[in-house]
């Protein structure tokens, strides 16, 4: 999961578009911050405090960068000269500069240590081959011309960054821009280990769509596992994603795929330029103008589940804003201010990152699965009776045309190709015939239901209030928290088990509100608990009858909300839902210890303890615990949690009706640890009877003793 920590200001900047950069310091936490043409900084990015700083008389044209392999500072002044001087240093104009005949576009240090220098024209190759060879330029300038990839002239490179592959091979990326066009362009290539410069020729991808007036207004290199990834987005606000392939042929050919449709991002505008950075694997930094163009939102994006985890708002937004990236801090200038943004992304966990349930409005949006760049898709539908259909399909066997919808001779055959589709993820648009009565002909599609209460669905206002957040794109942490407290105002108990059930991530602050909801019904809970031996159970369940026939008759399920639309519903049933919700140990137990009050603490603890002693009872799994539920395991955390929410509590209390529920508990834990000794001790036997089953009898020895006759006369 990802998150984006509180902001804060570095230093001022004069000019966004004259603020050169930043860069990785030789020690850890500390940024080079080239603030100026003549100013170069040292920053500590915890504290903000300066570490080191020079200024120059030359004008620096590129921003300035560490050598790990000489410890040296080095810095580009007038596009020509190179300076490198050491960290104690005072004065770097008294540092001798070395002279190269060939325009230096910038400097970037990559992972490996070295050092890269990358000209106007394209090429590059490492610091120190270019000192080496710097004489052979001024020598042969038909050279250089010869390692061109662009034309300074009537192109421009816009961003670049270098990605190291798990073998150790080096690759290259820029951005290029053509000045007259506007056309934007990516060039990559591996880099020689040795001297860094391009193995082979450059591959070139032309970033344009077919569709027409559709514009590129954002792109980035993401270092994802199987090598770098471009992320583009465009005016339509669709996102799209193309590796950048090494093994293909390394020639100046050209290519227009621009990669494969992820989802469309409905949270910015994307009529306003915005700035986009790759932060790590399949996660993106994206700030952009807010829909109302109010504002501002960073945003981090994760391209492999296509959720938004984290989001920042700013009060204005800037045009001209720019990224880097150092450590775990994301660095934004924009406007006169260079901000410091922190970020951690912890773990990965499919219910934080899939976010969002499937939108149930299919007629406004069309996920990747059913269409791709072409814009084809496929409809299904089913119209008229069967003998209709058939006369119909034999009218049109001889025609030649293509038919826009599939026709199913019968309901069965449509159903089942409808679940198999469903199946696949696709989003379909379902068309009806007109002859079906009105309230049949809207179909709700849902994957997460319960087969107690049927689809998850909540009522008209909660689940246009749902859908409208899941179309934007909030996550299931983001929704429940925000709808939650709303149906517990309303009063609407059935709502909120149905959104318990329905949303995998809820956050321990809603569900400390539900469970403080449902302990507050007016129905009373079980509060006197005893362990009953067999025949109590027996007597106190008379319907149950040992030994218990395959055909008898099922209990009722008295611990899952019933969907039936009454305003008094169980405090027990929603009770049980609140409680079989995962959370967090750390993050509840403040919570508990805040708003759950000692007596209500008390109350609950009676109730746990009859789920554990009562053979009936039991927490009811939620369609997202699949298997993997265990009543009595999560009844067992809630107690743990419990008491240690209120252990001062419990300890300074002197009140025997206390001592007594602790002391019952304990028994009760202790009857159940003893079950669980007795029964490890009969599974060997039960496996050797397991083992053993079905094998001929045969005459067994003892050959532990022997008995021998001896004659003593």
């Amino acid at each position: 999961m990802a998150k984006l920590l509180a902001y804060y200001s570095l230093c001022p900047i004069n000019d966004v578009q004259e603020f050169l950069g930043l860069s990785r310091d030789v020690n850890t936490g500390c940024v080079i911050n080239t603030l100026g043409r003549n100013i170069v900084q040292v920053v500590k990015l915890s504290n903000q405090k300066l570490q080191h700083s020079w200024t120059s008389l030359e004008r620096l044209t590129s921003k300035v960068v560490y050598d790990f392999r000489s410890d040296r500072y080095v810095g580009v002044f007038n596009n020509r000269y190179i300076r490198c001087w050491a960290q104690n240093q005072i004065d770097i104009n008294k540092v001798k500069r070395v002279k190269f005949f060939r325009h230096i576009l910038q400097l970037l240090m990559v992972e490996n240590g070295q050092v890269l220098v990358l000209y106007d024209d394209g090429s590059c190759e490492s610091l120190q081959s270019a000192i080496d060879t710097r004489n052979e330029d001024r020598k042969n300038p038909d050279s250089v011309v010869k390692q061109s990839n662009i034309d300074p002239a009537r192109e421009t490179i816009l961003e670049v960054c270098t990605v190291i592959l798990a073998s150790g091979d080096v690759i290259l990326a820029y951005f290029v821009k053509e000045t007259a066009s506007g056309i934007i362009e990516v060039h990559f290539t591996q880099l020689t280990k040795e001297n860094l410069k391009p193995a082979k020729g450059f591959r070139k991808i032309k970033l344009v769509r077919l569709e027409k007036n559709v514009q590129l207004v954002g792109q980035c290199i993401v270092d994802a596992d199987g090598g770098p990834s471009l992320i583009t987005i465009w005016s339509d606000r669709r996102i799209f994603s193309e590796a950048l392939r090494l093994e293909d042929d390394f020639t100046d050919s050209q290519s227009q795929n621009i990669g494969n449709f992820i989802s469309i991002l409905n949270m910015i505008n994307t009529t306003q330029p915005l700035s986009l950075i790759g932060i790590s694997k399949d996660y993106i930094a994206l700030y952009a103008s807010n829909l109302n163009q109010e504002g501002a939102t960073l945003l981090l994006y994760n391209v492999q589940f296509k959720v938004v985890q984290a989001k920042q708002f700013f009060k204005v937004y800037f045009s001209n804003s720019r990224f880097w990236l150092s450590e775990n801090h994301i660095l934004l200038a924009f406007g006169q201010t260079l901000s410091v943004v922190p970020f951690r992304i912890s773990k990965e966990q499919l219910s934080d990152m899939v976010g969002t349930q499937k939108n149930l409005d299919m007629q406004n949006y069309v996920d990747n699965e059913s269409i791709n760049e072409d814009c084809d898709y496929e409809d299904y539908s089913f119209a008229g009776t069967l003998e209709t259909i058939i006369e119909d399909i034999k009218e049109k066997k001889d025609k030649s045309a293509d038919q826009h919808f599939k026709i199913f001779e019968s309901v069965d055959k449509f159903e089942q190709s409808l679940q198999t589709a469903c199946k696949s993820g696709l989003q379909l648009d379902i068309v009806r015939d007109d002859s079906l009565p009105v309230d049949t002909a809207q179909i709700r599609l849902m994957s997460n239901t319960d087969s107690s209460i049927g689809p998850l669905i909540f009522s008209e206002h909660f689940e246009a209030f749902a859908n409208e957040m899941e179309m934007h794109g909030f996550c299931e942490l983001e929704i429940s928290d925000k709808i939650l407290p709303i149906m517990i105002e309303a009063n609407a108990s059935l709502d909120i088990g149905k959104c318990l059930k329905r949303y995998s991530n809820v956050s321990e602050r809603a569900l400390v509100a539900a469970l403080n909801y449902a302990l507050a019904c007016k129905d009373h809970l079980v509060s006197k608990t005893s362990i009953a031996d067999i025949d109590t159970l027996l007597s106190k369940y008379p319907e149950i009858v040992m030994p218990q026939s395959k055909n008898s008759e099922q209990l009722p399920n008295m611990n899952v909300i019933r969907c039936n639309d009454i305003p008094d519903q169980s405090c027990q049933d929603l009770l049980n839902i609140v409680l079989s919700c995962s959370f967090n140990r750390n993050t509840i137990l403040p919570l508990l210890r805040q708003q759950i009050d000692f007596n209500s603490m008390l109350l609950l603890l009676d109730y746990l303890t009859y789920l554990l002693t009562d053979p009936i009872a039991h927490l009811t799994e939620t369609p997202t615990a699949g298997t993997d539920f265990d009543s009595d395991e999560k009844v067992v955390q809630w107690c743990t949690l419990l008491i240690d929410a209120h252990y001062q509590q419990i300890v300074m209390s002197r009140d025997v009706t206390v001592k007594a529920k602790i002391d019952h508990l304990v028994d009760v834990v202790k009857r159940h640890s003893e079950s669980l000794i007795a029964l490890k001790s009969v599974a060997a036997t039960v496996r050797q009877l397991i083992e053993t089953r079905g094998t001929k009898s045969e005459k067994r020895y003892n050959r532990w003793y022997n008995v021998e006759t001896v004659q003593l006369y």
